[in-house]
C-alpha cells in the first residue's frame, strides 16, 4: 500500500453530489424512479457519491399526530406510509442497484425501510449505502427516533455503526439527531471517514416559534450546519449535510392531514464541508442538486495538525468502547448446530442477506478453517 492510498483509495480528488429535490410523496414505485433518474443527472455531471436526503424513499413524517388524531385520517395515512416503506433487499433495491451501477457511483439514501424478517413489521428510519457496483453495501437504522419520531420509527441495534470502503475512500453516516449522540459520532470517527453523509428532514431552528420546528434561512441550523461542520473537524473528512425538500403542492392533494402538515422549515438547506469545517457548498434552498469536488491533499493537510485516532489521542487517558456489533462466527455456527432460527434470520437480517446466503457463507467458512 501507498501512503496515498489512505485517503480517498488513492484518488487525489472525488466528485460528490447531494440530491434536494422532493420525492412523490408516500409513493414507493415513483420514487424509486425518480431516484433512478437523479443518480443519472449527477452521474452525467461526473458524482462518483451521490447522497439523498432523510427518509426521501418515500417521505418523512411531516404530519402531527397522537392520541387526539382523527381516525378517519390516521388510518389512511398509516396504511399509505406502510405501503411507501422499503425492503431491504427487494426488487425496489435491485432497481437502486442497477441505477448505481450504471452510474458508477457510491448512491446514499435515506429511507423508512419495513423490516423484512416473518411476522415484524416494524418500521426505520434507515440510510441504504449502494456501491458502485451495483450492490448493498449496507444499512443504518436510526438508534434514537427523535421526540415525536418514536411514535413511527423503531430503534436500529447499533450493529451498523460502520463504515464502508470503496475505491473512493471510506463512507459512513448518521440520521439527524445522531448528530447530538457524542459517543455515536465518536464511533463513526473510530471507523475512520473519507466521506460522512448526515441527513435531515429539513434545516430548522428549535427557539424562534411561534411553532416548534422553523426553518432556518440564515445557514445556523444546529444540526445540519453546526454540528456537521463540527463533525468534518473531529473527523478529518468531508461531510455531505443533505437537508430534505418538501412543499405543500409536493403532497398529494388528497392527503387526509394535509391541515396538520409542519413542512415549512423543509426548504433543503444542504452544503458539502471540507475537513477544516468551511463548506465548499454554503447551505442552499430549492430544488436542485449540490456538486463539489473533494480534495484529497484537504484531508492530508488537516491530519498532520489534529489526528482524532491518531496522534491527537489519549487511548491511556479516555476510550471509547463499543459494545454493539453483529453475532460473532462462533454464535451463527453455534446457532446452525443447534437450529436456532432466531439468531440466524436476525444476523441474515443485519447484512441485507437471505438466511440461505448466510448458511452458505457458513459452510463455506467452516469448510476454509
Amino acid at each position: 500500500m501507498k501512503p496515498s492510498d489512505k485517503v480517498l483509495g488513492g484518488r487525489k480528488s472525488v466528485k460528490v453530489a447531494v440530491v434536494q429535490t422532493p420525492p412523490v410523496y408516500l409513493d414507493r414505485e415513483a420514487t424509486v424512479s425518480r431516484a433512478c433518474e437523479k443518480i443519472a443527472e449527477a452521474s452525467r455531471q461526473g458524482a462518483e457519491l451521490i447522497a439523498f436526503t432523510e427518509t426521501w424513499l418515500a417521505g418523512y413524517p411531516y404530519w402531527d399526530e397522537g392520541w387526539g388524531s382523527q381516525l378517519q385520517h390516521w388510518i389512511p395515512v398509516r396504511t399509505r406510509f406502510y405501503d411507501a416503506a422499503l425492503v431491504i433487499p427487494s426488487e425496489d433495491t435491485d432497481r437502486l442497484c442497477e441505477a448505481a451501477a450504471r452510474a458508477r457511483a457510491q448512491v446514499v439514501l435515506g429511507c423508512n425501510e419495513l423490516d423484512g424478517r416473518r411476522g415484524v413489521h416494524t418500521l426505520y428510519n434507515t440510510l441504504l449505502f449502494i456501491g458502485s457496483e451495483g450492490k448493498i453495501l449496507g444499512r443504518h437504522r436510526k438508534t434514537v427516533p427523535t421526540f415525536v419520531e418514536r411514535a413511527v420509527w423503531g430503534q436500529g441495534d447499533g450493529s451498523d455503526l460502520v463504515t464502508y470502503e470503496t475505491e473512493i475512500g471510506r463512507i459512513g453516516g448518521l440520521i439527524c439527531g445522531e448528530h447530538l449522540m457524542p459517543l455515536v459520532r465518536a464511533r463513526m470517527i473510530e471507523q475512520g471517514e473519507d466521506f460522512h453523509i448526515a441527513v435531515f428532514p429539513g434545516a430548522f431552528s428549535l427557539h424562534t416559534g411561534p411553532q416548534l420546528e422553523e426553518p432556518d434561512l440564515e445557514g445556523r441550523f444546529f444540526w445540519g450546519h453546526t454540528l456537521t461542520r463540527a463533525h468534518a473537524m473531529e473527523a478529518g473528512c468531508f461531510v455531505l449535510s443533505a437537508c430534505g425538500l418538501m412543499r405543500r403542492p409536493d403532497f398529494p392533494p388528497d392527503f387526509p392531514l394535509l391541515d396538520k402538515v409542519n413542512c415549512g422549515y423543509a426548504h433543503g438547506g444542504s452544503q458539502i464541508v471540507a475537513p477544516l469545517g468551511i463548506p465548499l457548498v454554503a447551505p442552499t434552498s430549492g430544488d436542485t442538486i449540490l456538486y463539489a469536488d473533494c480534495q484529497a491533499d484537504m484531508i492530508k493537510v488537516w491530519k498532520a495538525i489534529i489526528d482524532t485516532v491518531g496522534h491527537y489521542a489519549r487511548p491511556d487517558v479516555v476510550r471509547l468502547q463499543y459494545v454493539g456489533g453483529p453475532p460473532s462466527f462462533g454464535t451463527l455456527a453455534q446457532a446452525a448446530v443447534q437450529g436456532s432460527p432466531g439468531v440466524m434470520d436476525r444476523s441474515a437480517d443485519k447484512h441485507c442477506v437471505s438466511r440461505q446466503e448466510l448458511e452458505a457463507a457458513l459452510e463455506r467458512a467452516a469448510g476454509e478453517k
